[in-house]
């Protein structure tokens, strides 16, 4: 093997510090950038987290001026919203801190005109007023959209529900007030995006998951996938 000059040479050293220190910048400024990249991904959480509320406080309003709801369904989809409603303004200082904005009062008036509306039974103005929000912060979809295709995401979409899903939504409590939806009617009734909205915000800060995710982007889209391709036959 060849020496190479540098090492123990202090000379030669000199003359390759300048590459030494260029090499050595690269490497600082990869991990920075990782380092960064890391942080902006747990950050983003609580936006992402604020954002789904709003994206499933939006469908929800809207299912309640579609009609076709018995008196109990519409009883228990109002609560809902109004309990979602009353934990929003938590969620939008989070996201705001986040963001690093500091003025959060616009935002927080803009939510209490939603909860207005929902007290005053303006049901039109509270979807429209949440669909603007949801505009203004959208769930963030990438690594979700467009749903997989592939025999390998149906294979691992189908473990998922069998492990996850299948004890509470195939054979729902017909005692509770509130049985967990069949997922395959739901996949069928929804678009690709309402779909992973739902999932998203399903799996997340109930007795079953805590408050922690369980799943990353590519098992829920996964999961989406088999529940689409399986709507008409079921599990």
């Amino acid at each position: 093997m060849v020496a190479q000059p540098g090492i123990a040479d202090g000379r030669e050293g000199a003359r390759l510090s300048p590459l030494a220190r260029l090499l050595g910048g690269i490497l600082v400024a990869t991990v920075v950038v990782a380092t960064v990249a890391a942080s902006s991904a747990v950050a983003g959480e609580r936006t992402q987290r604020f954002a789904l509320e709003i994206a499933i406080l939006s469908s929800r309003s809207n299912r309640l001026l579609s009609g076709g709801l018995t008196t109990a369904q519409r009883g228990r989809l109002q609560a809902k919203i109004r309990s979602a409603l009353g934990v929003l303004p938590l969620l939008a200082r989070e996201c705001l801190e986040e963001q690093r904005r500091a003025d959060e009062r616009p935002l927080l008036a803009r939510l209490r005109t939603l909860a207005a509306d929902d007290s005053h039974g303006r049901t039109t103005d509270l979807a429209q007023g949440l669909e603007r929000l949801s505009r203004r912060y959208p769930v963030d979809m990438q690594g979700l959209l467009p749903l997989p295709a592939s025999r390998r995401a149906a294979r691992a979409g189908r473990t998922l529900y069998d492990q996850l899903c299948m004890g509470c939504h195939a054979y729902p409590d017909a005692r509770s007030p509130a049985p967990a939806p069949d997922l395959f009617a739901m996949a069928h009734a929804l678009s690709d995006a309402q779909l992973v909205v739902s999932l998203l915000n399903g799996v997340r800060g109930t007795r079953s998951t805590t408050l922690v995710n369980p799943l990353n982007n590519q098992e829920i889209a996964d999961l989406a996938a088999y529940l689409k391709q399986k709507e008409a036959s079921g599990p």
